[in-house]
């Protein structure tokens, strides 16, 4: 497994996540923010409740190639994607960009 470390002016060797695989998807776990704060919960599920997702679906029709630009909630992006592969919506997603509020927790 590969080590994820950050580099910082007084310790540029400190390790703070290491790199590890679930069903075939690379993630790291992070308990505290870059401030050095634990996570609290129920501030982030708020500000989940306020970010919004752009995916971007490339499709071709009688027109000509299009893009459709989907605006998802965060807690609806699970749905989007059910849509999207069980057919429902057609096309190649070709970017996700999250629009998020201004503070974070």
């Amino acid at each position: 497994m590969s080590k994820i470390t950050r580099f910082e002016p007084n310790n540029n060797n400190k390790k703070v996540a290491q790199l590890k695989s679930y069903l075939g998807f690379e993630y790291i776990k992070l308990k505290k923010d870059v401030n050095g704060l634990e996570f609290n919960f129920e501030h982030l599920t708020e500000y989940a409740r306020e970010v919004r997702y752009i995916v971007s679906v490339a499709r071709k029709t009688a027109d000509g190639t299009c893009v459709y630009n989907y605006f998802v909630e965060c807690g609806k992006l699970n749905l989007f994607f059910d849509a999207y592969f069980n057919g429902k919506i057609e096309g190649e997603i070709i970017d996700i960009d999250k629009l998020k509020p201004e503070n974070l927790a």
